[in-house]
């Protein structure tokens, strides 16, 4: 019985090594920028690596599977991330096929995506990934067949600034204050959908104000886009600016090379009602980020997260998160913006929106000793 499971084994070892050989010798680790293929039947695949004895703790074997990872638009900095993580997972991870399709709707309708059942992986921000599971977003319907894989993938927070002048002007110091005494603050912010526009309007619910409240005071929203808003602000036409955005975001760094305006740090309780209630996380800016802004900020914002669909067996997800995760600091040398990530943390609730983590993805947090 033991030198006939022991032929098994070595059979099925060297059936393993060979299939990886064809896999590389036919071209098929190329990463295709094109309209993703469907993917392999993952519980087929898994089954079958099992079956030549290679799904167990550690590697398996993924040479028979297909990824369809969708993206943003070819050239976008999400685009260039997605790539050099699908050429990781067919490098490192054995992979057989990561297509990379740039069909990616972005904002609150990304997390819709996972409709299609050809959708393996897909970026989406944590909070709107939970409100469309929850209550749905955009007028829709609520969804689901997508879980959490990795949080926390980048640091982006609702940085806003405001008018010096308008808040000498007005002797307010902070938007309680502006609220509270019904200010006519003109508010830009991007196009409806996105999710810098839902911080300004989350805002407005925070505070139990509607639009119209807002205009009946003399104010009002313009969305437009993040150019047009620093040309705006300079101008005096708004006087408030929020977006969904990094340290590093070139319009914020404009607008505080141009104009006189204050950064500004939210009350804890609204930072609390935005982490809570909505699934943010709290998000530092370190201080000395933009001209003028002195102090650190910390303020609420929905990482970029790693979500897999559903149907994708907990050995694939396995997989994915072990590959990914070490080699990490290979992918953060090349993408800076993927520095928050930490493999460690990156399973807390606050990092993926409160969505719940894909079992294969649990696994590995568990096996690593970073979740209990």
């Amino acid at each position: 019985m033991r030198k006939s499971n022991l032929l098994k084994k070595v059979c099925a070892s060297v059936l393993a090594v060979s299939m990886v050989t064809l896999t590389a010798c036919s071209g098929s680790g190329t990463t295709a920028a094109t309209t993703a293929a469907p993917a392999a039947p993952a519980a087929e695949t898994t089954a079958a690596a099992a079956e030549a004895g290679g799904a167990s703790e550690g590697t398996i074997d993924m040479s028979g599977t297909t990824l369809n990872f969708w993206s943003d638009k070819v050239g976008s900095g999400t685009y260039n991330m997605i790539v050099a993580m699908s050429k990781v997972l067919e490098e490192k991870g054995g992979f057989g096929t990561v297509n990379v399709d740039p069909s990616y709707p972005g904002g609150m309708g990304a997390p819709y995506i996972f409709k299609d059942p050809n959708v393996s992986l897909s970026f989406v921000n944590g909070a709107p990934a939970k409100w469309a599971m929850e209550t749905g977003t955009l007028d829709r319907e609520p969804t689901d067949g997508y879980a959490a894989v990795i949080g926390g993938l980048t640091a982006v927070a609702y940085i806003n600034c405001i008018s010096t002048d308008f808040l000498t002007k007005n002797n307010v110091t902070s938007l309680e204050e502006i609220f509270e005494k019904k200010l006519p603050l003109r508010i830009g912010c991007s196009s409806k959908g996105s999710m810098d526009a839902e911080g300004a309007y989350l805002m407005l619910e925070y505070f139990g104000v509607t639009e119209d409240d807002l205009k009946s005071w003399g104010g009002s929203i313009t969305n437009q886009g993040g150019d047009q808003n620093a040309e705006a602000i300079a101008d005096g036409q708004i006087d408030f600016y929020i977006d969904h955005t990094s340290s590093s975001s070139s319009t914020m760094a404009q607008i505080a090379s141009t104009c006189d305006v204050t950064f500004l740090q939210w009350s804890e309780d609204m930072c609390n009602w935005f982490v809570n209630d909505q699934g943010f996380d709290l998000i530092p800016i370190p201080a000395g980020s933009f001209k003028g802004q002195d102090a650190e900020l910390k303020l609420p914002g929905s990482p970029d997260c790693l979500f897999a669909n559903t149907a994708l067996d907990d050995d694939t997800v396995y997989m994915i998160v072990k590959t990914l995760s070490e080699n990490r600091d290979a992918l953060v040398t090349e993408y800076a913006s993927l520095s928050p990530w930490e493999p460690e943390n990156a399973w807390e609730e606050t990092k993926r929106g409160g969505v719940a983590l894909h079992p294969g993805a649990e696994r590995y947090y568990k096996e690593m000793g970073y979740m209990k």
